[in-house]
């Protein structure tokens, strides 16, 4: 019995090298992976902030586009008031003093709306 615990005696040294040399395999593998887990987060990172950055330029640019449509479109709303509300007043002024327009009717809709 005491001869075989001399021969796994002898083994020891062989069975440490190997188990500190799969050990080292390891962790390099471990820090290779590590390395690219990192590099793979910055990359998103990266990625996250370009993406974030471009769609802040195409939200501004939509909202600049929107701005000056609603600007035309006030624009228009004032040119069209500014150009019917001579008619109009002059309409009210007629329908006030009981005067029809010239197609002989109130031209006004039920509801208290010029037509």
């Amino acid at each position: 019995m005491l001869s075989r615990l001399t021969g796994v005696q002898e083994e020891v040294p062989e069975i440490r090298a190997r188990a500190g040399d799969e050990a080292a395999a390891l962790v390099r593998a471990a820090a290779r992976r590590a390395s690219d887990i990192v590099a793979d987060a910055q990359q998103a990172g990266r990625v996250r902030a370009e993406a974030v950055a471009s769609a802040l330029v195409a939200a501004r640019r939509e909202e600049i586009a929107l701005l000056a449509a609603g600007r035309s479109a006030a624009e228009q709303v004032r040119t069209r008031a500014g150009e019917r509300i001579p008619g109009l007043a002059d309409r009210v002024a007629e329908y006030a003093l009981g005067r029809p327009d010239s197609s002989g009717s109130d031209a006004w809709a039920s509801g208290g709306s010029p037509v």
